[in-house]
C-alpha cells in the first residue's frame, strides 16, 4: 500500500484545490496537493515538503484529519490529510495544471480523484472543516 499525505489548505474560509497535469496518473482531476512519504519522514515532515516542492509556499499544520484507503486496481493508496494554513509564500505552480480557491459546498462541482473525495465525503474531516471554516456543510453528498 502506497502511503501519501496531502494539504487541505484554508485561506479566508475557501479550500486549495489542485489539478493534475496530462502526464500524471489521473490526468485533469482534482485533488488536494500532496505526495509520498520518503524514508524516514514523519507524515508533517512529509506533507511541509511536498508543498513547497509543489507550490512553493510554506504551511502550518493546523490539525491532523482522518485518514482513508482507496483500491484504485493497480494500486491501494492510504491518504493522509491534514488541515493546513499557508505560512508565506505565494502558490506557484510546479507538478499542477491549475489551482482554485472553493467553498466547502462547491467541492462536489469538481471532478475529484476517488481518494480525495472520501476525504470530504467523510463526517469526521468534515466536523474537522466546520470549525475552521464556520460553515454549514450538512448538505455534502
Amino acid at each position: 500500500m502506497l502511503i501519501v499525505t496531502c494539504a487541505i489548505i484554508i485561506h479566508q474560509n475557501r479550500i486549495l484545490i489542485t489539478q493534475r497535469d496530462s502526464g500524471s496518473d489521473h490526468p485533469f482531476q482534482w485533488e488536494f496537493p500532496g505526495g509520498k512519504i520518503n524514508p524516514g519522514e514523519t507524515n508533517e515532515e512529509c506533507i511541509i515538503r511536498e508543498i513547497r516542492e509543489e507550490l512553493e509556499i510554506k504551511i502550518e499544520i493546523l490539525e491532523p484529519m482522518v485518514a482513508i484507503s482507496h483500491d484504485y486496481g493497480l494500486k491501494q493508496i492510504k491518504l493522509i490529510p491534514f488541515l493546513c494554513a499557508i505560512k508565506s509564500g505565494k502558490i506557484k505552480l510546479v507538478e499542477h495544471y491549475d489551482f482554485e480557491w472553493v467553498m466547502f459546498e462547491e467541492l462536489k462541482n469538481y471532478d475529484f480523484a476517488a481518494a480525495d473525495k472520501k476525504i470530504f465525503r467523510n463526517r469526521r474531516n468534515q466536523t474537522i472543516l466546520k470549525k475552521y471554516l464556520r460553515k454549514n456543510m450538512d448538505n455534502t453528498r
